[in-house]
């Protein structure tokens, strides 16, 4: 069977790379599985006041994103509200990405660009095949997103009604403008103007079954708000968009798996911010795994946060409807 791992983590975003971490922190030294972190992420990339709180380094990251003074809101009937000295900013994924996996790399852990094809249990083992190899772990952390291969294999796949869709630019030509969120009339989402350090990302999300609409709806606003942009490139993603409280009572833990960040389905059902999530589920998980306790890490993030994702998911049509 050849070398065995005791910990793998499949997945090097923010999840999967700040738990590794964090498992550094402590004395664990996880090896990191992911072809292509870090690279932008198809999101707005948006650092909220409540992510800086919870994870002070954050703040570091400031000057390389976009810190527009103002945050304005837009209803769905255009009335507008204008939120000054706002305290998030806005910042570019690769850049996120890349400066926690080097946070991770840099104190032990280790990284392989590999893809995961393949995972299989053995016993109390799991067998992981990637492009280039074959490989045997003792515990392994699914931090690999949405169409989490770990979470097929163990809790299954997230069902259709707890997912949403995301299309949008990156976009130059609107550094300059507040960050701007402005509900849709008609479906549960809002579209967004992000600026950036040198460029901004806009976008739309809403649950999936609204896919169809999304670029037209998103084109409207843009010939109404910012008709003068420049297209660098566009972007779709499915991502965790819960519609039933129920869902956060589904396992994220094993005798010898966890899942975290969006492999957990960990993104705020109103507003779609995984980020602090992500990093939440992998600070917690790393606790688990260190004390050897797998089984209580869904004691943990549902203690500390899951029961207001709960909440947030029941409150959707009261939010949605202004």
């Amino acid at each position: 069977m050849g070398k065995i791992e005791n910990l793998v983590i499949v997945g090097g975003g923010p999840a999967g790379a700040y738990c590794a971490f964090e498992l550094t922190r402590r004395g664990v030294y996880a090896t990191v599985l992911d072809p292509s972190h870090p690279r932008e992420k198809p999101c707005g990339g948006g650092i909220s006041p409540a992510a800086i709180e919870k994870f002070p380094f954050l703040r570091e990251f400031r000057s390389k994103g976009g810190t527009p003074a103002t945050f304005k809101i837009i209803s769905c009937t255009n009335q507008q509200i204008a939120v000054i000295k706002n305290e998030g900013f806005n910042l570019s994924r690769q850049f996120m990405d890349e400066q926690i996996v080097k946070m991770a790399v840099d104190n032990g852990a280790k990284l392989i660009n590999e893809r995961v094809l393949a995972l299989q249990r053995k016993q109390n083992l799991w067998q992981i095949k990637t492009d280039k190899q074959i490989m045997t772990t003792r515990i392994l952390v699914g931090a690999d997103g949405i169409r989490s291969l770990v979470r097929q294999k163990t809790a299954g796949a997230i069902s259709k009604e707890n997912l949403g869709l995301t299309y949008g630019y990156f976009a130059t030509g609107t550094e300059n403008e507040p960050t701007t969120v402005k509900f849709v009339a008609g479906i549960p989402g809002y579209l967004w103007i992000f600026p950036r350090n040198n460029h901004s990302s806009i976008g739309i999300g809403s649950e999936l079954k609204y896919g169809a609409a999304l670029k037209r709806i998103l084109d409207e606003f843009i010939h109404s708000y910012c008709p003068k942009i420049k297209v660098i490139s566009k972007f779709s993603a499915m991502f965790p968009r819960a519609t039933d409280p129920d869902f956060f009572t589904l396992p994220c833990a094993g005798n010898n798996w966890i899942l975290i960040g969006d492999a957990a389905g960990h993104a705020d059902p109103l507003t779609g911010e995984g980020i602090l999530y992500a990093l939440w589920s992998g600070k917690l998980a790393a606790e688990a795994l260190t004390e050897d306790k797998l089984s209580s890490y869904d004691k943990l993030w549902r203690e500390q946060y899951g029961y207001c994702l709960r909440a947030r998911c029941a409150q959707q049509n009261t939010f949605y409807n202004r």
